[in-house]
């Protein structure tokens, strides 16, 4: 390592050109703390690689120690003898294992998803789940809004059976939700997460079809079909985003375990009552929440006398749509909890270039 490059580790380690040992060993044990939280391997390992340069290249050149009161400096050229260097040891891989805000943890990608449904599960034959209610109508509120979001209408959903949609399309909601995902995106490619990216990219297309190809009529079919929709595609999409690396701002790394829960509580909530209408235990729900069973606004009265579904067609579409549900979540579990993207992590640090 030549004395730029060493200066260069220095910056990046946050640190003047030429610090002492002292201060990089500092420098790289809160660097290291702070990706063992929120990091990844393969940056942890990089970070230790430019620490292990520069330890060796501050033993092959350690600054000269300043004179002493009434000693004269040592003269030009006068190499100073190199002292005992201290390697901080390794981190801890069972720290690692064990730390719930890991992305890495196999046993933490492995157990999340189960605790968090088997948790659902309990709370479902408890009176706790009365409190559970709100947020499954805020769910199922979301499911309209996005909709509507995605085909460029202001919409916002209220946690009390209602979503205020202004019926005509809007500019500015479109360019919103394209700059949206936009900083989504470069967010993402700044800090070397190709997730959001990716999401981005597959979420663009629907926004450009709903905002201006897809017909009006089909457009409030979406939107009245989407209220329930939404609760079984917004509750397992919670769940898959736990395994997903956001972008740092996001602090994701905890606020995930909340969507974690919430995206389970609500799937299976929506789930299995779809299951018990299949076998007849329960009714569809007609009507509207706010103004009743009778209201003919309520969304599946608008499947049945707008678009001529029957009872067979609207309990047929929820539970293939539960199914199909539950069978990508699935296997969006299998492929994390048994680490099978890491192949294509490796594919993607290989020509990723670093930011500058």
């Amino acid at each position: 390592m030549t004395e730029a490059e060493f200066n260069a580790g220095c910056t990046e380690l946050g640190l003047p050109p030429g610090a002492a040992l002292a201060d990089v060993e500092r420098a790289f044990m809160k660097r290291n703390f702070a990706l063992i939280k929120s990091g990844t391997a393969a940056e942890r390992e990089q970070l230790r690689a430019l620490f292990d340069r520069m330890v060796a290249h501050l033993k092959d050149h350690p600054p000269a120690a300043p004179p002493r009161a009434g000693e004269a400096p040592p003269p030009p050229g006068a190499a100073a003898r190199p002292g005992p260097v201290y390697v901080p040891p390794a981190p801890d891989p069972s720290a690692e294992l064990l730390n719930p805000l890991s992305f890495d943890s196999w046993l933490v990608n492995a157990l999340a998803l189960p605790a968090a449904l088997g948790l659902a599960a309990l709370l479902r034959l408890t009176p706790l789940s009365f409190f559970m209610a709100g947020f499954h109508i805020w769910v199922h509120e979301l499911g309209h809004a996005t909709v509507a979001w995605f085909s460029g209408r202001r919409a916002l959903p209220l946690p009390i059976g209602w979503t205020s949609v202004v019926p005509q399309k809007s500019i500015f909601v479109f360019l919103g939700m394209l700059f949206l995902l936009g900083v989504f995106a470069v967010a993402g490619w700044r800090e070397r997460k190709p997730w959001p990216g990716l999401l981005a990219l597959a979420a663009l297309p629907f926004l450009l079809y709903l905002s201006w190809a897809m017909p009006e009529h089909r457009t409030d079919f979406w939107f009245a079909f989407g209220g329930i929709g939404g609760e079984f595609c917004l509750g397992a999409a919670f769940m898959a985003a736990f395994y997903v690396q956001l972008p740092e701002k996001f602090k994701w790394g905890a606020c995930r375990y909340f969507f974690l829960f919430l995206g389970a509580s609500s799937f299976l909530n929506v789930f299995l009552f779809w299951r018990a209408v299949r076998r007849g235990t329960e009714g569809i729900p007609w009507g509207a929440m706010v103004t009743g069973e009778d209201d003919a606004g309520g969304d599946m009265n608008i499947l049945r006398d707008d678009y001529a579904w029957n009872n067979h067609h609207i309990i047929g579409a929820y539970n293939s749509l539960g199914t199909w549900c539950a069978l990508a979540l699935g296997a969006v579990y299998l492929v994390f909890a048994f680490r099978l993207d890491r192949p294509v992590g490796r594919l993607v640090a290989a020509w990723w270039p670093q930011p500058e």
